[in-house]
């Protein structure tokens, strides 16, 4: 019997020492970081504005960080609805921006980093107008779902960069129903704190202009 259990005990250690080796590198939401919002940025010259970068971290199940992971956003659930992205990605070049698909990709550092800064806006007229909610944009890692961002967009209407015209966009938005192209710190409500971000983005001078033309 005593050698049964060792045997037993010795296929049981290698199950472990197997599923662990598996699980390693393989991304896993519980241990790596998206935080709650992303926002798009408008552009100065070309150059979309630094003030929407947007930075994940992506970790395996050890907490150990995962180099040249590929991480994609998904913006469909979002374009549906008021989100648009530029057809235009300066910081996204090539394969990394799917107009299509509405996707934008980054890969990780060695830290296991990803930075996005994607350009855009909304369709926000004013007048607190139906848009998307939290966490429309979804989040995968080599495939591997991550999560979900809320996506902002201080350039509220998609014109002229960010101006007093999205500020009055912007606050239709603040004391009517929630929409998530207004919640700039991604905490499910539009608030004063938002409006301080807006102001970043509003004189920050990174965001004078819009896209040129958005994805279909």
């Amino acid at each position: 019997m005593t050698g049964l259990v060792r045997k037993a005990t010795l296929f049981c250690a290698c199950g472990l020492l197997v599923a662990g080796v598996a699980m390693a590198g393989v991304p896993d939401p519980a241990t790596s970081s998206l935080g709650t919002v992303i926002n798009l940025g408008g552009n100065t010259a070309g150059t979309v504005d630094v003030l929407a970068n947007k930075s994940v971290t992506i970790r395996d199940a050890f907490n150990n960080p995962i180099q040249n992971s590929t991480v994609v956003i998904t913006f469909t659930n979002c374009t549906n609805q008021d989100i648009r992205l530029c057809n235009n990605q300066p910081s996204h070049p090539g394969a990394l921006f799917n107009c299509a698909a509405k996707t934008v990709t980054a890969v990780t550092n060695a830290s296991g980093v990803a930075t996005f800064r994607v350009a855009g806006g909304a369709n926000n007229p004013g007048g607190n107008p139906a848009g998307a909610l939290a966490g429309c944009a979804s989040v995968q890692a080599d495939g591997v779902p991550m999560g979900n961002l809320t996506v902002g967009a201080p350039d509220e209407n998609n014109i002229g960069g960010v101006t007093v015209a999205d500020l009055s966009a912007f606050g239709g938005d603040r004391f009517g129903a929630y929409r998530g192209r207004s919640d700039f710190n991604g905490d499910n409500a539009v608030t004063v704190a938002d409006l301080a971000i807006f102001g970043q983005f509003r004189f920050g001078g990174g965001s004078v202009a819009s896209c040129s033309a958005g994805c279909p």
